[in-house]
Parts: C-alpha cells; sequence; structure tokens
C-alpha cells in the first residue's frame, strides 16, 4: 500500500471512528438525527472520499466540488460539508507530495499553510458551488461574498471574511491552530488515560464545544443559545474528562442526546473539526512510522 492509499484510508477511519463516538446531539452509533441516520454517514465517507483522493482533482476546489457531488449521489443530504471542506486543503498538500515524488513532510502545518497560501478564485468558485449543492442549514444572505454570488476573491480570502462567525472558515483563517494547538494534544491525553481511541474521540469533540459555541447552532438558533448550550455542557464535560472511566458517565450523555436531539439542537462544526482532528492524528501516525522507516 503506498502513501496516498494510507492517507485515504486513514481519512474513512477518521470518519468511521468519529461517528463510533458519543457526540450528544449529533448522529453516530448511539443514534440518528435531525433527519439523518448513521448509515448515511458511512456512505458518505466513502463517497467522498474516492472524490477526495481522485487522481484527476487536481485543485483544493475540485476535490471539494465532487467530494459533495458524489456525497449529494450517494445519500441524498448535507452530510459532510464541513468536513470535505477542512481536509481538502490538507490531502492537496499530501498528494502533491505524493505525486512530486517527495517524502511525507514533517510538519503537516507547513504543507498545509504553502496550499492555503496558493489558493484561487476558481478554488472559490468550485467550493460556493458545493456549498449551494450541499445547501447548508442556517445559511443567510450576506451583503458582500454570499455564497450564491460568483465569487470575485480567492478561497482563503473568502475564509478570511468568513472566520469570525464560522468556525470551519477560522480553521483556513489560522492554519488549523486550534486543532493542532487544542485538539490534537485533548485527543493523544485521552488516548493515554483511556486507551479508547472513540472515547478520545468524544473528549476533543465535547472540549471543543465548551470553548467554542458550535456555529451551526449560532447560525439556526443564534449566539447567546450557542453560548447557553456549551455553558449547559460545561458542567458534563468536566465530568467525563476528570473520569477514569467515561463509560460510567454514558447514561448523562445519553440523556443529553436526546434532549438536543429533541429540541433541533445539532453540534454539526464540533462535530466536523472532531473529524479533521482525528484525520490529522492519523496522519500524523503515517508520517511518523514512513519517517522512522525510511
Amino acid at each position: 500500500m503506498n502513501f496516498i492509499d494510507n492517507y485515504r484510508e486513514a481519512y474513512v477511519n477518521s470518519c468511521l471512528l468519529e461517528l463510533q463516538s458519543l457526540k450528544p446531539g449529533n448522529v453516530g452509533v448511539h443514534g440518528d438525527g435531525h433527519g439523518m441516520t448513521l448509515q448515511q454517514f458511512i456512505d458518505s465517507a466513502m463517497a467522498s472520499s474516492s472524490a477526495l483522493f481522485d487522481p484527476s482533482n487536481q485543485t483544493v476546489g475540485q476535490r471539494v466540488l465532487q467530494a459533495v457531488t458524489r456525497t449529494r449521489q450517494a445519500v441524498g443530504d448535507n452530510t459532510n460539508l464541513g468536513i470535505i471542506l477542512l481536509v481538502s486543503p490538507i490531502i492537496q498538500g499530501l498528494v502533491s507530495q505524493c505525486q512530486d515524488g517527495l517524502t511525507p513532510p514533517l510538519s503537516l502545518e507547513n504543507l498545509t499553510a504553502e496550499v492555503l497560501e496558493n489558493l484561487t478564485v476558481q478554488d472559490a468558485v468550485d467550493a460556493y458551488q458545493a456549498i449551494q449543492i450541499a445547501t447548508p442549514g442556517g445559511m443567510g444572505k450576506v451583503a458582500d461574498h454570499d455564497v450564491n454570488d460568483i465569487p470575485t476573491i480567492t478561497l482563503m480570502e473568502a475564509m478570511n471574511v468568513s472566520a469570525p462567525y464560522d468556525r470551519i472558515a477560522y480553521q483556513y483563517h489560522t492554519n488549523y491552530k486550534e486543532i493542532y494547538d487544542h485538539n490534537l494534544p485533548i485527543y493523544w491525553q485521552y488516548i493515554q488515560k483511556w486507551q479508547q481511541p472513540r472515547w478520545a474521540a468524544t473528549a476533543v469533540f465535547l472540549s471543543q464545544w465548551v470553548r467554542e459555541p458550535d456555529t451551526l447552532i449560532i447560525r439556526k438558533q443564534g449566539l447567546l443559545k450557542a453560548q447557553q448550550i456549551s455553558d449547559m455542557i460545561a458542567p458534563l464535560t468536566e465530568q467525563v474528562l476528570a473520569s477514569d472511566d467515561p463509560q460510567l458517565v454514558e447514561g448523562e450523555l445519553l440523556a443529553l442526546d436526546k434532549e438536543l436531539k429533541s429540541n433541533a439542537i445539532n453540534p454539526g462544526t464540533t462535530a466536523d473539526i472532531t473529524v479533521a482532528t482525528l484525520f490529522v492524528a492519523q496522519l500524523e501516525q503515517i508520517r511518523n512510522k514512513g519517517h522512522s522507516t525510511s
């Protein structure tokens, strides 16, 4: 198996691991929700992976557009737009390195930063089209650079504009600093503590959500409600993270899941960021293994 195959497998595994984790309010093995099913998310992971790693896609925009298109064809719903937007620049950098015959880089941050710096207006055109196909919930109309208009700025510039109110765009704006500086250390800390990847993913999800109100909830229910929810889950999150066995608080998490879904509250952006974190973690393992054996 070559590096590209490894990277694609890491992407699919990250999507599936996130579905195995208990994420209150979000779809997973613990329950469907918001008119979407677990099987749709599994099918989405497979459909999007074929496009994200398709050698005929040469740019970030092409990867985003084709991945969203194939997902829509496979499941008929928006299950992974945020995930696709997050992982595409990382995948673009990795695939370009492999096509150039270069050793996978030691720094994923530097590789991704180079891709982000070179995003084009055409990348924005393709990404805007993908967003229109996905029709994400809660998207209002903005005066400048609305996603329903033809973009005249690069995708990076568009993400910079959106960063203050969209956490996916914020990752572009900061070169995934939140994922590298906060979420990855949380993941590895709880892998070591619990030895259970699915619960370590839950730790990432909950800690991210407490730190930053979910921007999908903000779009649908408003900033005040989103902040109230993040504050509300903080004590339970603290209880989970302090526990030597997170399964002891599984009942409380499932009760919260039921309550949130009954009120149509979906922390979808937080879930997307969790997938991206798991993907980067797996990439680091692949890169470190390849570097140590080269």
